[in-house]
């Protein structure tokens, strides 16, 4: 084509890529989508309201809800750059995995919507902080004095209500005073936010993020915020490791920019190798003791080894040397760690 007619073209607006275009418009749709209603979940009738001005004139009548049905069913069709741009944004690929499957909608009368806003209410009040409030999945109201005596018994179905707000099926009103209260519409969400909450703070207070399988988060603790009070954390950290490829690439971010330890092997056996080396350091040997356990409290030793039971170390190093890798072995020998020693010096008390 000549260039200046190209140039010509340029200057009225002329769309070289129609496909380009249509994305263009669709993405457009979709963040004005989510601004409005926080979610990119919507019913398949959805269809871009004429005439709005809360919506840009371009996406004015766009079958919004058909596009987004379609892109889940062409997944595996759409264009790399299409599909980071909509994961980008919070795109649900999986609809029951957020709870809004082809199931019958959830619905809350506006009676039962304030009525469940009575019991967020109460319930904040004895949740020790104004951080957040939130339930169970299913929650009776208990027929206890600290309870509103009208509330007892009442049933909220948690899970359900919380698919009806991503539906957009609750009362505005209702919806505005609960995010006033803090209540928590995406608990998996919450969850980790909790989780990481948990994990910088153990790292603030203890310099590493070496989490005992049995640590838990202690109760009437002051260097702990109170909604964590009792977490497992422990626990969640196994989890997080045994669930690795279920990770988004954001949440590994998060993890990594902490200096998340990710092979729990490794950490023990490094944990090991620190306290053999601190070992070493104060006796000058490693004949130690078959009942040697390192001191709890003892500013001498790394806080994360009190309490290892040393001396059943060194012994099964010993009685499993055949089956050490020759890394672990060259590593033991640097530490000059002794595999042949005398039962009568394995008797004695340090």
């Amino acid at each position: 084509m000549d260039p200046e007619r190209r140039e010509i073209l340029d200057s009225m607006g002329f769309i070289w890529d129609a496909m380009q275009a249509k994305w263009e418009k669709n993405l457009l749709a979709l963040e004005t989508y989510k601004a409005i209603y926080r979610n990119l979940l919507m019913k398949q009738s959805f269809v871009v309201p004429d005439q709005d001005p809360a919506w840009p004139k371009d996406t004015w009548n766009v079958k919004l809800g058909v596009l987004v049905y379609s892109c889940r069913m062409r997944k595996d069709d759409l264009p790399p750059e299409i599909h980071d741009a909509l994961t980008a944004m919070g795109f649900v690929w999986k609809v029951r995995d957020q709870g809004t499957g082809q199931g019958q909608p959830p619905i809350f009368s506006m009676s039962k919507q304030y009525e469940i806003l009575e019991v967020l209410q109460a319930k904040q009040k004895l949740e020790g902080h104004t951080k957040f409030t939130t339930l169970p999945r299913t929650f009776v109201v208990p027929s206890s004095s600290e309870w509103p005596q009208r509330l007892h018994g009442c049933n909220v179905l948690v899970s359900e209500f919380r698919r009806a707000y991503r539906m957009c099926l609750l009362n505005a009103s209702i919806v505005a005073k609960l995010d006033d209260l803090g209540f928590v519409w995406n608990d998996n969400q919450h969850q980790w936010s909790l989780t990481m909450e948990a994990l910088r703070t153990f790292k603030k207070i203890y310099g590493h993020l070496k989490v005992p399988q049995v640590f838990e988060v202690p109760k009437d603790d002051r260097k702990w915020p109170v909604h964590l009070s009792t977490m497992k954390l422990g626990l969640k950290v196994g989890k997080i490791r045994g669930r690795q490829t279920e990770l988004t690439l954001e949440q590994r971010q998060e993890l990594d920019a902490l200096d998340f330890v990710w092979d729990a092997n490794k950490l023990h056996w490094n944990r090991k190798l620190l306290a053999l080396k601190t070992y070493k350091q104060f006796y000058g040997d490693m004949r130690i003791p078959t009942k040697f356990v390192v001191p709890l409290d003892d500013p001498a030793w790394p806080v994360d080894l009190a309490n290892i039971k040393l001396g059943l170390v060194a012994f099964h190093l010993r009685s499993k040397q055949a089956t050490l890798s020759d890394e672990k072995k060259q590593e033991l020998n640097m530490l000059g760690f002794e595999w042949s020693v005398k039962s009568s010096s394995l008797d004695q008390t340090r």
